[in-house]
């Protein structure tokens, strides 16, 4: 039995060790703990006391087990056990360490594939729900939480219910659920079923494209309304494909959305497969529809008309002299060229020929569009380039009048049209003056004009003169102070003080190895100071696991920062002398040991045998019998996985970090190791005792200050340097002891079979490369 301090009092739970907190709303709190009986993480939800005492929030949350135990599905959350102990209610689930669409979605909006794949599993488990016969009833970003893998999980069915049947928690006309992500039907308090979860899910789906929900207000009742009556919101031009799935999942009336979720499944595999370049596949049920080449044309027709909307938009933006959010033009320009890739990815057809000829054809006149059109792309034309296009117009002397007595707001290229046509029929003498860069748009050459002879006829009756706009300094002082600063949406570079118009400024700063800030800021009427401090990726304590190529997270890793330490102990063999090493840069170092999971990972994927468990257990359990040259491997495939450099630890990097910054021979000092480590004597192991001994799982005992687990005790750990039998010759840095024709290498932190004096942050001892044991696995570092 563990005692875990909440706050006001200490929580106990038997049968699971609780590791750390996760997460804690109104109702409930949330522990990452080991379950005993099992040997796994799990993620333990303990209802709050305060709640204990309210009959409908109890049968609320048992009910939430009860109903997840029900729906056995790979993207519904598992439940493993349900318990209550001393008036706490608990829920142990799966363990889910991958964050939610929510925390996605915090650096901004989806890739459109990958919400498509998001939104297709959710499909499947809500079309398991239903056919269960529960309704979910509050499905939102946070709700939706992602496996090691990189799966979907769909979680929270707390307020969830049975279609056939009622409770005395809910009531008619009562409202449930989330006013954002609402069907119109539970905004009126009427009766659900599984097509309200799909509404909701098409919510979800628009706010992973775009990063913002359909419907917003200030007040719960107006967000509601909205979902009542406002009609279906467009998605931007270059999501315009998707736009016919968020028409269904959003239909005001439940007849007209998909009916259940394997209708969008049917509808999600048909749209990748066309944009793959694929046959349709078979549909699971009923749906038999396919995206033809006639959809993809009537798809980037929407496009073209969404564009030449947002372009229309800009202009009349920058006529008012209104700036506008500009989008990524990338995006666009990645949309003409997916359906490019579409198109040469298909089969060739005569009886279709023309159908490919229309969409190639279309493709290319909106990539022109764009490309005319879009300010950044067309900054570039010179003022020499556009004079001479000019020369090549004709233009009347009527419809020059025309432009200019209507102040028309033509921009870039057409201002500069206008401009050389009226000299070249005033007679007007063009003369040079600086460009003037407005935001977002490209250069223009303003000329001073003088009046034509008299004897020439005018077409205006008096000259025209433009006044160069004001301008304002932007200053943006920054630490470190060799970041790299950028005015994303202009094309003159940043010089310090440079001079700006009024208008919104998207500014970028950045360094490699620290985090990007980019803000838009809005300059008015006066001079702009800012101030911008970026932040280390990796600073010290940090945790993080990198994604990989194949999907799901590498190991858990913490950032270690640089620091000095007294290496060895005079007082054993092996360890002497005592020397000083000096670390001078940060690492990060696994915050356990490598388990099972991930090593079996890598097995199956370069083909290898799977190493023995001893029967101890897989799973979150230390992987043992691999070699050195085994675990170097891993660290290979890991690298290549990842992007990262990955590798074992030096023995200076492994004992500065299992020391925590202490100098006694074990982390915790000179106290019980009891609950510490899992070690053969002294150290009271529930996993040892007189007849047998096993390795625990990974964090079933408490981390060091810099949040090691396990360094002591458990499974001995290979490290990177060659073995020699004392530190006589050792440098005093952190790099490894390196021999031609090393036999063999360091293991450090001694194992569940050694006694407590042999597990200590100074013991060392040397195995063969190629030798593997029960007792030995290990940890690594990646490269900052």
């Amino acid at each position: 039995m563990e005692v875990v301090s909440s706050g006001v009092a200490s929580l106990e739970i038997p049968g699971y060790q609780i590791l750390k907190k996760i997460n804690q709303g109104g109702m409930s709190t949330v522990y990452l703990a080991t379950q005993r009986s099992m040997g796994r993480q799990v993620a333990l939800k303990v209802m709050s006391p305060v709640l204990n005492a309210d009959p409908i929030f109890s049968e609320r949350f048992q009910r939430e087990a009860n109903i997840v135990g029900q729906l056995s599905h790979p993207n519904i959350v598992a439940i493993h056990d349900i318990g209550r102990y001393r008036s706490l209610n608990y829920i142990a689930m799966d363990y889910l360490p991958g964050g939610s669409v929510a925390d996605a979605l915090t650096r901004g909006a989806i890739e459109p594939l990958e919400a498509l794949h998001i939104t297709r599993q959710i499909a499947m488990a809500l079309d398991h729900a239903s056919n269960k016969g529960y309704v979910h009833r509050d499905l939102k970003p946070e709700n939706i939480l992602f496996r090691e893998d990189g799966s979907a999980v769909l979680t929270d069915f707390g307020v969830a219910r049975a279609v056939a049947r009622t409770t005395r928690m809910t009531s008619t006309g009562m409202v449930v659920g989330t006013p954002h992500y609402m069907s119109p039907e539970q905004a009126r308090g009427a009766a659900v079923d599984g097509r309200a979860d799909l509404y909701s899910l098409g919510v979800v789906l628009y706010e992973m494209l775009t990063s913002a929900v359909p419907y917003q207000a200030e007040e719960a009742v107006a967000i509601a309304i909205k979902h009542l009556t406002d009609p279906i919101p467009r998605l931007p031009a270059r999501h315009s494909l998707y736009q016919g799935l968020i028409d269904r999942f959003l239909a005001k009336d439940p007849d007209q959305r998909y009916q259940r979720g394997l209708d969008v499944v049917d509808a999600i595999d048909q749209l990748l497969a066309a944009l793959e370049g694929k046959p349709p596949g078979n549909a699971t049920k009923l749906n038999n529809t396919s995206v033809r080449v006639s959809s993809l044309l009537r798809a980037l027709l929407m496009t073209l008309y969404g564009t030449l909307c947002d372009r229309l938009s800009a202009a009349w933006a920058r006529w008012r002299d209104k700036p506008l959010h500009q989008q990524n033009p990338r995006a666009e320009q990645q949309t003409i060229m997916r359906f490019q890739q579409v198109l040469q990815q298909n089969t060739p057809s005569k009886r279709r020929s023309w159908r490919l000829a229309m969409v190639i054809s279309a493709a290319a006149v909106v990539t022109l569009i764009i490309w005319g059109k879009n300010p950044q792309w067309s900054a570039t034309t010179t003022s020499r380039t556009a004079t001479e296009s000019a020369e090549s117009v004709a233009h009347s002397p009527a419809d020059t009048a025309l432009a200019i007595q209507e102040d028309s707001p033509a921009t870039g290229a057409s201002a500069n049209l206008i401009q050389p046509a009226l000299r070249e029929e005033t007679g007007e003498p063009i003369s040079a003056s600086p460009p003037i860069t407005k935001p977002g748009g490209p250069t223009e050459n303003i000329a001073d004009s003088t009046p034509a002879p008299a004897s020439k006829p005018k077409p205006i009756s008096a000259p025209v003169s433009e006044q160069a706009p004001a301008t304002f300094s932007l200053l943006v002082s920054v630490k470190p102070d060799d970041a790299r600063i950028r005015i994303m949406n202009i094309v003159p570079r940043y010089t310090p003080g440079i001079a700006l118009e009024p208008g919104r400024y998207d500014i970028e700063v950045s360094k490699p190895g620290y985090s990007t800030v980019r803000r838009w800021i809005e300059i008015s009427t006066a001079d702009i100071n800012l101030a911008v401090e970026l932040e280390r990726k990796y600073f010290p304590g940090r945790t993080f696991q990198s994604p990989l190529r194949s999907g799901g997270r590498g190991p858990e890793m913490v950032v270690i920062s640089p620091g000095s330490f007294t290496m060895g102990n005079n007082q054993r063999p092996f360890t002497s002398p005592e020397h000083k090493i000096s670390i001078n840069k940060p690492y990060a170092i696994g915050a356990q040991e490598i388990t099972f999971n991930d090593y079996d990972r890598f097995a199956k994927a370069s083909g290898r045998a799977l190493p023995s468990d001893e029967n101890w257990g897989r799973g979150t359990r230390p992987v043992v019998n691999i070699s050195w040259q085994d675990a170097q491997r891993y660290a290979s495939w890991l690298s290549e996985e990842s992007g990262q450099k990955y590798r074992l630890a030096s023995e200076a990097e492994w004992e500065y970090a299992a020391r925590a910054g202490t100098t006694t021979p074990f982390w915790w000092g000179d106290g019980s190791a009891k609950g510490k480590a899992n070690c053969r004597r002294g150290c009271a192991s529930e996993f040892n005792t007189l007849f047998t001994t096993s390795t625990a799982p990974v964090g079933n005992y408490k981390a060091n200050e810099f949040g090691l687990y396990d360094t002591a005790g458990n499974v001995g750990e290979w490290v990177q340097d060659c073995f020699l039998g004392d530190f006589t010759n050792h440098r005093g840095d952190a790099r490894p002891v390196q021999l031609k024709n090393c036999e063999l290498r360091v293991v450090r932190g001694g194992s569940m079979r050694e006694p407590l004096r042999n597990i200590s942050s100074d013991y060392r001892t040397g195995l063969s490369e190629q030798a593997s044991s029960k007792e030995v696995g290990f940890r690594l570092v990646m490269e900052l």
